[in-house]
């Protein structure tokens, strides 16, 4: 039976590309299809930048720090011009994406159908917050990589609520968002649903999550049947 549901935030919860690649074309002069490639490359550095804190084996580089590196990584490989204020601009949006369109009513019909919620995501912990406000924070429990001190797929992220609330990992379903999250979730032993907007496939099939739909909608459903709770 399952008790608490966690839910990816910067994915599976908010659409980020949707959020920032707008604010890119205006504030970088830049046309849609070079602000979307600039966000993508964006992205993609800041997830490489995030992995090699996992790796290296020092202390966690946090969230915004690697947000910022990888800005302007993007910004010396695109060849535009960011002055300061536009940089900082730029970052603090990642504390104001816009959430999917049904993921507000999702997070909150968990809720009330008497389920614990959660955030389980990378971000720092103040950043993490700044967004969730931003669907009237309807979550009991905030579990950032600060916490855990790595990011995802790293294990330690999805032992969190085991760790903090003593919760067993049977009771728990994550929602995840992304391929490396489903990954992590799944190699940690948890119950995982796909928001899998992209219709993706995951690298390995062994790897391959519980549930996998087109978006956030069929949540309850999920929870509230067989294997979850009535």
């Amino acid at each position: 039976m399952k008790t608490l549901i966690t839910f990816d935030l910067y994915s599976a919860l908010f659409n980020i590309a949707g959020s920032i690649a707008p604010r890119l074309a205006a504030r970088l002069s830049l046309g849609e299809a070079d602000a979307k490639a600039f966000f993508a490359l964006w992205r993609d550095r800041q997830m490489e930048r995030l992995q090699l804190s996992n790796s290296l084996g020092g202390e966690r580089v946090p969230f915004r720090t690697a947000t910022g590196q990888a800005f302007d990584y993007a910004v010396h490989q695109k060849g535009v011009s960011a002055p300061e204020d536009v940089r900082a601009e730029l970052i603090a949006a990642w504390d104001e994406i816009d959430p999917w369109p049904e993921a507000r009513g999702v997070v909150e019909a968990v809720k009330q159908r008497g389920f614990q919620t959660a955030v389980l995501s990378n971000g720092d912990e103040a950043m993490l917050k700044a967004v969730a406000r931003r669907i009237g924070d309807p979550f009991d429990h905030i579990f950032s990589s600060e916490h855990a001190g790595h990011y995802k797929p790293h294990p330690a992220m999805y032992r969190l609520p085991q760790d903090r609330l003593g919760v067993p990992q049977e009771a728990i379903l994550h929602v995840a968002g992304s391929r490396s999250d489903v990954f992590g979730a799944v190699a940690a032993g948890l119950d995982c649903y796909w928001s899998n907007r992209n219709q993706e496939i995951v690298l390995d099939p062994a790897f391959t999550p519980a549930y996998d739909r087109r978006d956030l909608s069929e949540v309850l459903a999920v929870i509230q049947g067989p294997s979850g709770r009535s």
